[in-house]
């Protein structure tokens, strides 16, 4: 009995663990990629890895506008021309001139941190499961025509050709493939659009009022904390220069003026509202991840082809973190189709930061024996994860199976 009750107590307290983000998580959709834990189920017997299908997210990057980071420092300017700074906000001025310094004219684009991400996806994929990059195998690779990902392309498909230099590769990003690579349907839009706001947004207002406490911060950095407008906007937009710094090559830090729960609360609003727009919050009645059957018919129809014509070895799509949630939540991976309707608890059951990290990607691993039956698996930012079908050998699932499975969830969201 005694034993029983510790067993309890550590799962409780392994669960209160998993539910405090470290200071880099609390970044939100700003968390640089993980090193994955590089641990895997050993392959059933006789099988052997012949095709991958993958969608990633772009790597790091700097802030998406340079106003971004203007509006903040401008401030900063301002109120250190007349004496407004206390000691802390003269020293935060100076560090956040170094990241504008760093970040002018960069502004949306994937930042060198970015690209070595990219570069190393690639190379773990190509040592994991290296029958699939063989000889002169053919790669078809597809992105988002936002630059930032056309670049994630770039560097990924450079570093399976260093690694095998007659692999054969095709690679474009034309607007063509924005249909399923990036698609958001004309009512997702408007549900999750600010400028015509959805009703739920009311109750999302009220949570971003409760979570965003600037007043400590702004009297931490300013004579006259009341001469801020926008306090709340103020905050967020600091929080948000703080969270890029990770996916930087600049050894600058604003961690210290935060205290924990400050980053805890305002994850808190951005996770909520990624939430109710990407993934299965019951707000959007399934809305949102039915923006993502597009991308799932063209995973189904794409591996049906590759595996019928022998070729090519792997389809690789580089997209966003919005259409990588979607995908995830209508597919019901592990984790990342999470029903919650009590705005306070969307935090414990979906994290952005698991699902969508800076350089986020799903691979789906094909199979083949000599029985010419098809097993797959999935990997969310490289790590295994699991669908909600059985299977005796999992997490290697029956393809068939999960065609049907998957089939069914696009036939579901059509209907």
């Amino acid at each position: 009995m005694k034993q029983y009750f510790i067993l309890i107590l550590y799962l409780l307290c392994g669960l209160s663990a998993c539910a405090q983000p470290t200071l880099e998580q609390t970044g939100s959709i700003y968390y640089a990629y993980p090193t994955p834990a590089g641990v895997y189920t050993p392959v059933p017997e006789g099988y052997t890895p012949f095709y991958i299908s993958h969608y990633g997210r772009h790597g790091s990057r700097w802030m998406t506008d340079d106003k971004r980071y203007t509006e903040i420092i401008s401030v900063f300017d301002s109120l250190y021309q007349c004496s407004g700074l206390t000691p802390l906000g003269i020293d935060v001025r100076e560090r956040l001139h170094k990241v504008w310094e760093d970040a002018r004219g960069r502004s949306g684009s994937i930042t060198p941190l970015g690209e070595r991400q990219q570069g190393e996806i690639a190379e773990r994929m190509y040592r994991n499961f290296p029958q699939v990059f063989e000889n002169e195998a053919y790669i078809d690779a597809r992105s988002s025509t936002s630059l930032r990902c056309a670049i994630s392309m770039s560097y990924f498909m450079r570093r399976l050709k260093e690694l095998n230099p007659t692999l054969r590769t095709d690679q474009r990003a034309y607007n063509r493939y924005m249909d399923y690579i990036a698609y958001t349907s004309p009512e997702g839009e408007i549900f999750s659009s600010e400028t015509k706001p959805a009703p739920w947004r009311r109750s999302f207002r009220e949570f971003e009022r409760k979570n965003v406490q600037p007043e400590r911060l702004l009297a931490s950095l300013f004579v006259n904390p009341d001469a801020i407008t926008r306090r709340d906007a103020f905050m967020r937009g600091m929080y948000w220069i703080t969270a890029d710094m990770q996916n930087v090559d600049i050894d600058v830090s604003l961690y210290d003026i935060f205290e924990y729960e400050e980053l805890v609360g305002i994850w808190k609003t951005v996770n909520a509202r990624m939430y109710v727009c990407n993934a299965n919050a019951p707000l959007n009645e399934g809305l949102m991840p039915d923006c993502a059957i597009p991308l799932l018919s063209n995973i189904l129809e794409s591996a049906e082809a590759a595996i019928k014509d022998g070729t090519p070895a792997s389809h690789l799509r580089f997209g966003h973190d919005t259409h990588l949630i979607r995908l995830l939540a209508l597919m019901q991976v592990e984790g990342c189709n999470n029903r919650e309707s009590d705005m306070e608890k969307f935090h414990l059951a979906w994290q952005d930061y698991r699902v969508a990290p800076m350089g986020g990607n799903l691979q789906i691993i094909f199979f083949r024996n000599n029985e010419d039956d098809i097993l797959v698996k999935f990997l969310l930012n490289e790590n295994e994860v699991n669908l909600p079908i059985e299977s005796s050998t999992n997490p290697y699932y029956s393809w068939k199976v999960v065609k049907a499975f998957l089939g069914e969830q696009v036939k579901h969201g059509m209907s």
